[in-house]
């Protein structure tokens, strides 16, 4: 029972993590204005605006932040978007968004939970409005961007938040890939079930040792079609 417990747990916290992601980052670019989400506004500091936020640094604090990065200093992404139009983010109660800009994020804290930020841009600054733990036992989340390169609606190629930001290709952004590895948290596996030596995960390709041997891991990937952006020869 405590093993089949451990993987149940294990692979609710992967299932979970990836219906809470999509759930929200669907709702990226909607309501957001043309004028405010075009390949100019990419070339210049963020205007807290447009679809997708500003880049920080790799090993930046993720909880210190305000915007995307590609690999934290927890070793993860943390992914963000923005919109105007549509529910409350983060699973809130309380009315629709209607043309107030939000910024949804995610990113896994120190004590391996997923943390979804609500940011709402007011007077042109950013404050944080609502932030809460949505899963535990998250190890790891990694994030690639499918980018479109023949204005056909579709991702080409996917690419880290760095070689995006570096490549100009914010404006062609039209999926977010996410891979994640989630743990069995506190429930642990009997010990005639541990393996003698921690072995591999693998998370889009990417592998990494197991953190240990006294927990389940399931891994997870999802890809997200950005289907409420303008359309791509409103942002080109």
């Amino acid at each position: 029972f405590n093993a089949r417990s451990a993987v149940s747990t294990a692979t609710e916290g992967a299932r979970f993590s990836v219906q809470d992601l999509r759930r929200n980052l669907v709702m990226a670019g909607r309501g957001i204005l043309e004028q405010n989400d075009n390949a100019g506004v990419y070339t210049v500091v963020d205007n807290n605006l447009r679809t997708f936020p500003c880049l920080d640094p790799d090993d930046t604090d993720a909880s210190a932040s305000a915007c995307i990065i590609d690999i934290d200093s927890n070793d993860s992404s943390a992914i963000a978007v923005r919109y105007a139009v549509g529910p409350q983010p983060c699973g809130q109660d309380g009315p629709p968004i209607d043309e107030v800009t939000h910024t949804v994020r995610f990113y896994i804290s120190d004590d391996g939970d997923l943390i979804c930020q609500d940011i709402e841009t007011t007077g042109g600054a950013l404050a944080v409005v609502y932030e809460r733990a949505m899963v535990s036992g998250i190890v790891r989340m990694r994030a690639l961007y499918g980018v479109d390169t023949d204005a056909d609606g579709i991702a080409n190629q996917y690419l880290t938040a760095t070689e995006v930001e570096n490549a100009g290709r914010w404006i062609n952004v039209v999926t977010i890939r996410v891979g994640m590895i989630a743990s069995s948290d506190t429930e642990e596996l009997p010990l005639a079930y541990q393996p003698a030596t921690a072995g591999d995960l693998n998370i889009m390709g990417m592998e990494m040792p197991a953190p240990n041997t006294t927990q389940s891991f399931t891994p997870a990937n999802a890809t997200i079609s950005l289907r409420n952006l303008n359309t791509t020869v409103q942002r080109q």
